[in-house]
């Protein structure tokens, strides 16, 4: 017992040996956290209590598998549950499948799925829909579900016409999802939530099942999840939450900060622990970074402080426009590569993802390697997520998206034609399109059109009946029956890195057996709740770009944070005044991005920017100002000339840009991209895979023009080349690219 105290400070301690009763950790940044929850998990089992009876939950799969490391590494035994929010539902929602009015055979679809699934929500209504695309209802069902209405509920408060659309689509996609026999992420927490709320005897008997319950990053806990939480602690109050206000940043997806912040009025014996050495960051950061974030109201006092010495101060660089920024950024990366530093101790963070673009440009000009953390990019590629369709309709017959996706992939002689006829027989006989496919010959398919569907169902049954050997050897075998593989041993470059990919699923599918076990269903819920930065790696000798947002939890010993200018940081959207919330909440991840600095910290903006495809003046974030003047040191790298090659610092020289027709197509073809693409576009790059409802697939060569105008140089693989306006159609990205 001694040993999980030996290195511990005192309030760790006492937050580590704390066993009956609520307990509120605050644990500041870089302050040790992790080390005490899993400590804390071993100090309960150590003291006699059954690892079974230990719930502790997370929020990735990334670091619940840490953390289950952890606690295995300090000798404990087996049986604790460490795992997030949303594999714990889907978990328990498979055991309780009766009780919750589900099969225990249910799919949970992905971002991409549940796009395609609202889109043909929005087709089937046909509807006004008041600007709703499918991505902006994607964001509204999901707020909408967070707060625990169902569609009914939220039709009965819709006020006026947008809402009145939405709930209507919100309505339609429900329908669709059960027809798909279905859930998507929000729904794992959404029945849970309900489940515990209808039901008693389930509430009671988790609650004796989990006897101490644990919750990491309680900051960012929504709704549905404070519900599970408190439900299922309901009877003995053995709740232990970690986490700090100062770095709850995810309002936008549902978060709520009173979670935390009312803690001590939901348990008012709870005891209270703040963790304030933190054991990260120099001084100089810890100090910029406290007196940014002591401007927020909504928030509770603590003082970090370390006892590391010394350090460099923090910099604040301007910079004459987006160009010049990239170009100081590659520059020191270079030299401190030159000094003998490693890549991967650099990271560069930014708001949005549209200002990696010169960033990544200029490393690459450099010859300094990068990469992007985006996690959840493998997934979404193509022939990965043909291979998971495959394997989604082994476990789950009902699963139309996933049945649609590969009848005909690879292709087998099943056409559009026969895949509608398909479709409306399955809906006019109220069953799946797989069963549609075995009962072919009672339609109108054409003889050959019958024959190939059943043979298609006939694989499909043969493939399940041998489901239950290893997820590896399920794959290995659904890629040689399905003609996978054969369509992937071309010698092109695009099939070499398809096939890769597809060997790269395997070994996931080989760790899963080796390290969790289980079945085929098992593996599919653990694939499907992947997030942004479960597979985030670092090392490899490349310097990392990132969101803020993706980049909590994580740490670098050099951190550059980009575009520190009004309206980028903190973020504005047009039309939409700023509340104050949304100023503390951007302060907010500002301070995260800081503090994930171990060493260096340099904080850069600039005078122009090209946004919109036009060049614009900018002003130093009010941040900026707010970290005071001790520890902290401005750079001017300006040089007092436009340095920009936008349009604006062209035409302000002069010359040969007069305003004439001419130089608005020169300037057009200089600044394209400058514009963030909206979400559903934001990941959209040359050399992308992308889906066109009416032409199939292609590969985009080119993006042309700023947004709204931006279009795309796509060839598609049955129609040829084409351009396609982004703005007046929906494509879905398949495959990312290289």
């Amino acid at each position: 017992m001694q040993d999980l105290l030996a290195d511990l400070n005192e309030p760790q301690r006492r937050a580590v040996t704390h066993v009956d009763g609520p307990l509120l950790v605050l644990a500041g940044a870089g302050s040790g956290k992790t080390r005490v929850i899993t400590r804390r998990v071993a100090w309960l089992i150590h003291s006699g209590i059954p690892p079974w009876n230990v719930l502790a939950i997370t929020f990735t799969n990334r670091a619940a598998g840490e953390m289950a490391q952890r606690v295995r590494e300090l000798e404990t035994p087996r049986g604790a549950t460490v795992c997030t929010f949303h594999s714990l539902c889907a978990r328990l929602l498979r055991e309780f499948a009766p009780e919750a009015g589900l099969s225990q055979n249910f799919s949970i679809y992905d971002r991409a799925d549940q796009l395609r699934l609202l889109k043909e929500a929005i087709e089937r209504l046909d509807i006004p829909t008041g600007g709703l695309t499918p991505a902006k209802a994607h964001s509204a069902v999901s707020r909408v579900k967070n707060s625990l209405k169902t569609p009914q509920a939220f039709a009965d408060e819709a006020a006026g016409p947008r809402d009145r659309a939405l709930a209507e689509i919100y309505d339609q996609y429900e329908r669709l999802l059960a027809g798909n026999n279905a859930l998507d992420f929000d729904d794992l927490l959404l029945r849970m939530a309900m489940l515990l709320r209808d039901r008693d005897d389930v509430r009671r008997a988790l609650g004796e099942r989990y006897r101490y319950v644990l919750i990491d990053e309680y900051q960012d806990t929504n709704h549905a999840q404070y519900l599970i939480a408190h439900a299922i602690a309901m009877e003995h109050e053995n709740i232990c939450v970690t986490g700090d206000p100062d770095q709850s940043i995810y309002a936008w997806r549902g978060a709520d900060i009173t979670n935390i912040m009312d803690f001590e009025h939901d348990y008012p014996n709870a005891v209270v622990v703040r963790l304030e050495e933190n054991y990260r960051s120099t001084a100089p950061i810890l100090a910029a970074a406290s007196r940014l974030i002591a401007r927020n109201r909504l928030r509770k006092s603590k003082s970090l402080w370390t006892m590391r010495e010394g350090g460099r101060e923090v910099r604040v660089v301007t910079c004459d426009d987006g160009s010049a920024e990239a170009e100081i950024i590659a520059e020191r990366i270079a030299a401190h590569r030159r000094a003998g530093g490693a890549l991967e101790d650099v990271a560069v963070f930014y708001r949005v993802n549209a200002l990696s673009r010169q960033v990544e440009e200029t490393l690459l000009k450099r010859g300094i390697a990068y990469r992007i953390a985006r996690g959840t990019e493998f997934y979404n590629r193509k022939e990965v997520k043909d291979v998971l369709a495959y394997l989604k309709l082994l476990v789950n017959p009902a699963d139309d998206l996933s049945c649609l996706r590969v009848i005909n992939t690879p292709a087998r002689g099943i056409g559009a034609t026969t895949i509608d006829r398909l479709r409306a027989f399955a809906e006019s006989a109220g069953c799946p399109v797989l069963e549609a496919c075995r009962r072919a010959g009672a339609e109108n398919l054409g003889k050959a059109g019958a024959k190939r569907s059943a043979a298609f169902a006939g694989m499909i049954a043969s493939l399940a009946a041998r489901a239950d050997a290893t997820v590896r050897e399920t794959i290995e075998e659904v890629i040689a029956a399905t003609g996978l593989e054969e369509a992937l041993s071309k010698q092109d470059e695009e099939s070499r890195q398809a096939r890769s990919n597809v060997e790269e699923l395997i070994s996931t599918a080989a760790d899963f057996d080796r390290t969790v076990g289980g079945t085929l269903a098992d593996y599919l819920y653990q694939v499907s709740l992947v997030s942004d930065v479960d597979h985030f790696q670092g090392g490899g000798g490349a310097v990392t770009l990132m969101t803020l947002h993706a980049a909590k939890g994580l740490e670098f010993p050099k951190v550059f944070i980009i575009g520190c200018e009004d309206g980028l940081l903190p973020f504005k959207r047009d039309h939409a005044p700023a509340e104050d919330s949304d100023v503390e909440e951007e302060r907010r991840l500002l301070f995260v991005g800081m503090t994930r600095a171990m060493n260096e910290l340099t904080l850069t903006h600039v005078r122009r920017r090209v946004r919109r495809g036009r060049g614009e003046s900018q002003i130093v974030s009010p941040f900026i100002v707010e970290l005071g003047g001790e520890h902290v040191v401005t750079e001017d790298q300006t040089t007092g000339l436009p340095h920009s090659s936008s349009a604006a610092a062209r035409y302000s020289r002069g010359g040969f840009y007069a305003p004439n027709a001419e130089r608005k197509a020169i300037e057009a073809l200089y600044d394209e991209h400058e514009q963030p693409l909206p979400p559903e576009y934001e990941h959209l790059r040359s050399g992308c895979r992308v889906r066109h409802p009416r032409f199939g697939e292609g590969k985009v060569l080119r993006l042309r023009q700023p947004w709204p105008e931006t279009r795309a140089e796509i060839v598609f693989d049955d129609f040829g080349p084409k351009t396609i306006k982004l703005s007046a159609t929906s494509l879905e990205l398949v495959g990312q690219w290289d």
